[in-house]
């Protein structure tokens, strides 16, 4: 049998599925469709580094399966390639964007070609061609038609390097995410999209993505910050007065002082006013000027010292109480969040509670905990029932100390507590909680505290409402006799004994044994809810019940705000999408007619950034110079552009109707495609590409051009390949690893299966080249497996375990055990021998992970058609359930878990599933094996 060359095979097969157009995409509408798709790349000037196509790979193992399986499949490919960082480097270069942009699409396209990708390239997109940026301007039209697109003056995220405007979401760390550079606030001319028109249903919406992931969706939610409080207004010294928002107006009673953004318009207001009283102007005026050079990031980082400033001669007035109060600027108070002013509630918020123990503000509280913790809401329509609880305070009178438990998991100190069960007195079921939780049993009853507290919650276990009332239930430890208690309680918590010579517990109400107990815990700020004291007519109400009560006494409104802003939507760059509007003295901005598009994007010698906040094209005058479309007089186009996120907030649209030039995609082509089964891409895009993505679909939706809700079914983010020192892989650290030399030295399919194998999918893991070896090996072994055929055959067990395994491995994306288990296959076909059907079904199998050696070994058994056109292989259940031998894992003697494996399995084929199996991640971690200790169809020991 010849040897195995890669580098013969992989060119011969690549250019053959080109020529016989394999992976043509129809459009036959009586098959099930599946649509693939990785968020498509930027052509950079550097090329790919092997951590690029990992998410490629992924994508087209999934692509190939599910064509397998008799899906019609999508798998496109195009370029994102309008932008800041193209232009960064056509300038760097000295070349035009447009030169630069072209080469590098090349050199991609070739890599990628390089790696055995199944992309429809008659499909192809580039952000760049008039031809798609077409569809992006008329989208901008839309938005604009339906008042979705406005013009504003107001101060924007200005890079002093890159000299344009950025969104808040091209920031990383409070600096420019491309150069690094600060960003200063400043007030240009710009175009604004009104994204936060849909925040509610980005938010709701998320609900009909089941399949995506929780951390990816809560992301969002926290980028949206959908807030529920009030607006309730403060009067200030001179006749002035400010509007606050707060989501806790129940803690209104507790404002001991006002802060003011150092941009809000009244601080402004009051510094011009001579008249107010202001008497420290000058000091005021150098912590706006400092405040307005800091990133909001920067501003909102919890771990940074607070500042401010107090505007001395000015005061306001609480509403609740008739109290005054000063006024302070500070640079954690954002103008863009609510309305830009706050009501500082020292005792229960953090930020505040910080702020006043530096300039020794009053901290008065005025929301204490119950002695139960509050848990959801009662479900309207539900019946309630009554639940007793305890609270049991245990003295010691021999050494004078009380009976506290440690929580290890939340580090909180709290009394034994729990609930009366059916047919116990409250005095029984506090002996009980105390001997479950401490193992004291000699217990004196002293007295029973009458319930006090009161708390409704909901206990979605039982799907039930419940009112609780708790009774304080003290006892006197008669000795130090204890029973054993439950292994799972002395995991959750340690006893400890304190001694506090405030705790009087002959006369002590509800609110103390609260109250002390959250100073036991080392808590000074009470965030949380409870009962309300010292507030006036509304104390001992229920926080949650008094928001709105107080809010509607002192004349507010309870209103939503969100920490999303719009969307700042123009570039003051050369590089980009032109914006369809033309400037007219006469008419206003005026929208360039649907049929003039696409406003194209002129041919010019210098593309510099001017540094005065205009673009480029501004001195192109017989660009600018044009006729306004509505009254025929004079007219200016509008020289700002598109950011680079334009086009990729449409782009899975167009591969479905890349060719047409009558619409932006066919109404019968989009629903027949609909949704995008699988997305994959970075989980760094979660709150820029994805929520810019969401809002374009979701408006057209509104208009027709879409039939789904959603684009996005299905999302996985792909973990970073990091180079082999740890550090992410960088030209500037000299550890870029180009997968043209993996491909060279071992072969296109071992970069494939080795991408694949390397961990669970979405892990970040370090890059090895030497390991890479490991994964040539097997494809050489699954080489000569072709020289055991009609030797013996594979164990049915195995072999049908295999075929089910590896298919529903690949449609999970956990394509590492998918290996494993083809691995534990070859093995066996190595030791018994197998027959020609079994070959051709693990080649088949394979096939998705190494197409072109695959290919190879297929036409050599005498094959015609492509191996990639065969049906997936079925598995028989029935043979499914015999011959599983469960093998008890542990990891440094401990045992961890189990593991299902094929009677009579190997040792390496037993540690290649335990290896492989994200259940066993946390106790091997990266450390070095070694010792293993196998006992067949038993045990496996993992010494680490």
């Amino acid at each position: 049998m010849r040897e195995y060359d890669h580098t013969g095979i992989e060119k011969k097969w690549q250019k053959k599925w080109a020529e016989d157009g394999l992976y043509h995409t129809g459009e036959d509408s009586k098959k099930e469709k599946c649509y693939v798709l990785d968020m498509f790349p930027y052509p950079s000037g550097e090329g790919l580094h092997v951590g690029h196509p990992k998410g490629y790979i992924a994508t087209d193992v999934y692509s190939r399966f599910k064509r397998m399986s008799g899906c019609n499949t999508l798998h496109p490919m195009g370029w994102d390639a309008f932008g800041l960082p193209a232009e960064q480097y056509a300038l760097k270069n000295r070349v035009h964007p447009r030169v630069a942009v072209e080469k590098n699409v090349a050199r991609f396209r070739e890599q990628l070609s390089n790696i055995g990708f199944n992309y429809d390239w008659d499909r192809e997109i580039n952000t760049t061609d008039p031809d798609y940026y077409k569809w992006t301007q008329w989208i901008f039209l839309k938005l604009h038609e339906k008042g979705l697109a406005y013009e504003s003056y107001e101060p924007i995220n200005w890079c002093p390097s890159c000299l344009t405007g950025l969104a808040n979401e091209d920031l990383e760390d409070g600096a420019c995410e491309r150069c690094g550079s600060e960003i200063e606030k400043k007030p240009i001319r710009q175009w604004v999209l009104k994204i936060t028109d849909y925040a509610d249903r980005m938010l709701d919406d998320l609900e009909l993505l089941p399949e995506w992931s929780e951390s990816v969706k809560e992301l969002q939610r926290n980028w949206i910050g959908r807030s529920r409080g009030a607006r309730i207004t403060f009067s200030i010294s001179g006749g002035e007065s400010v509007d606050v928002f707060t989501t806790r107006p129940d803690t209104l009673f507790g404002a001991t002082y006002v802060v003011l953004a150092p941009e809000h318009a009244l601080v402004a207001k009051l510094l011009e006013d001579k008249g107010s009283g202001i008497k420290n102007q000058e000091e005021i005026l150098r912590y706006v000027e400092v405040s307005g050079k800091k990133s909001e990031l920067d501003r909102l980082d919890a771990t940074k010292e607070k500042t401010g400033v107090k505007l001395e001669g000015i005061v306001a007035t609480n509403p609740a109480n008739g109290e005054e109060v000063p006024v302070f600027i500070a640079d954690y108070v954002l103008a863009g969040y609510g309305t830009g002013a706050i009501m500082a509630v020292p005792s229960h918020d953090e930020r505040d509670f910080e702020f006043a123990k530096k300039f020794r503000l009053p901290i008065r509280e005025v929301v204490i905990p119950n002695i139960i913790d509050h848990r959801n809401p009662p479900v309207n329509g539900k019946e309630s029932k009554e639940r007793q609880n305890v609270h049991a305070i245990v003295y010691y009178p021999k050494e004078e100390k009380y009976l506290a438990l440690k929580w290890k998991k939340f580090d909180w100190i709290t009394f034994p507590m729990g609930g009366v069960e059916e047919g116990e007195s409250v005095e029984d079921a506090a002996r009980r909680e105390v001997a479950e939780e401490t193992g004291f049993t000699n217990l004196k009853l002293v007295k029973v505290l009458p319930n006090r507290a009161r708390a409704e919650y909901f206990a979605a276990h039982k799907d039930e409402n419940r009112i609780a009332y708790t009774s304080a239930v003290v006892f006197e430890l008669m000795s130090e006799d204890r029973v054993p208690i439950d292994e799972t309680e002395q995991e959750q918590h340690e006893i400890i004994w304190l001694n506090e010579s405030m705790l009087n517990y002959e006369n002590m109400t509800h609110a103390e044994i609260g109250e002390w107990q959250r100073q036991l815990a080392g808590v000074e700020m009470y965030s949380g809810h409870g009962v309300l004291v010292d507030s006036g007519d509304f104390s001992g109400m229920n926080s949650e019940e008094a928001k709105e009560a107080i809010t509607k006494k002192v004349g507010g409104e309870m209103t939503v705000t969100y920490r999303l802003q719009d969307w700042v939507f123009s570039r003051q760059r050369y590089w980009g999408e032109p914006i369809p509007i033309i400037h007219c003295e006469t008419c206003g901005a005026v929208p360039v007619p649907e049929e003039d598009l696409p406003v194209l994007l002129p041919d010019v010698e210098h593309y510099e950034p001017t540094g005065t906040g205009e673009s480029p094209l501004a001195n192109i005058e017989g660009w600018v110079n044009t006729t306004c479309p509505s009254c025929g007089g004079a007219g200016t186009r509008e020289t700002n552009t598109m950011p680079q996120w334009a086009g990729s907030s449409w782009y899975y649209l167009r591969f479905m109707d890349p060719h047409n030039d009558h619409a932006l995609v066919e109404k019968g082509v989009e629903k027949y495609w609909g949704q995008v089964d699988v997305y994959v891409g970075g989980v760094e895009h979660a709150t820029r590409h994805l929520i810019y993505a969401r809002f374009w679909h979701k408006f057209l939706y509104d208009i027709g051009v879409v039939s789904t809700k959603e684009p996005f079914k299905r999302l996985y983010t792909v973990g970073l390949i990091q180079a082999e020192d740890g550090r992410k892989m960088s030209k500037r650290w000299g550890n870029v690893i180009n997968p043209d030399d993996i491909v060279e030295r071992v072969g296109a399919d071992t970069l494939r299966v080795y991408e694949m194998f390397m961990g669970p999918f979405g892990n970040s893991i370090a890059w090895s080249t030497d390991n890479t070896i490991g994964s040539r090996r097997f494809i050489e072994r699954i080489w000569k497996l072709k020289e055991k055929i009609g030797t013996g055959s594979v164990p049915e067990t195995v072999f049908h375990k295999t075929i089910q395994k590896v298919g529903s491995d690949i449609a999970t994306f956990n394509f590492n055990t998918a290996i494993s288990q083809m691995m534990i296959c070859a093995n066996c076909a190595e030791e018994e021998g197998l027959t020609e059907d079994q070959y051709k079904t693990l080649l088949v199998l394979f096939a998705p992970f190494a197409p072109h050696v695959t290919e190879e070994l297929w036409h050599q058994l005498g094959e015609k058609d492509s191996i990639h056109l065969e049906s997936w292989p079925q598995y028989d259940q029935e043979k499914l359930v015999s011959d599983i031998a469960s093998v008890v894992v542990q990891i440094n003697g401990k045992t961890r878990g189990v593991a299902e494996v094929a009677t009579g399995a190997l040792e390496a084929d037993v540690l290649n599933q335990v290896r492989a199996d994200k259940a066993f991640a946390r106790w091997l971690g990266e450390g070095e094996l070694k010792k293993v200790v196998y006992v067949k169809d038993k045990l496996i020991n993992l010494v680490i």
